[in-house]
């Protein structure tokens, strides 16, 4: 089940945007190993493509990359609004999956 805060949902709503949970990958430095990171992203237009599960929460689109692995309860949160960089957000119940 997907819940969105209500201080995410409202700037969402607010901003007519939606959700995009994917993977950043780095280099994991001298041991060449790629490390990966989950990023929440608001985005205004977002299409979406086949790479991306659709999932809706109270008219607020959340499209999280497929390959994620999925709890039963997942939750996008508001973390923290910093002046130059704004508003960011953050999920529980998203995992990635090492091969």
């Amino acid at each position: 089940m997907l819940n969105i805060d209500e201080k995410a949902l409202n700037y969402a709503k607010k901003n007519k945007g939606c959700f995009v949970v994917k993977t950043i990958s780095a280099s994991g430095g001298c041991l060449d190993i790629p490390v990966k990171s989950i990023s929440v992203e608001f985005l205004k237009d977002f299409k979406g493509n086949k790479s991306y599960n659709l999932h809706e929460y109270d008219s607020v689109k959340v499209f999280i990359e497929n390959g994620l692995i999925l709890d039963d309860d997942i939750f996008i949160y508001h973390k923290i609004k910093l002046p130059l960089f704004g508003h960011m957000f953050s999920s529980k119940g998203i995992s990635i999956k090492y091969i």
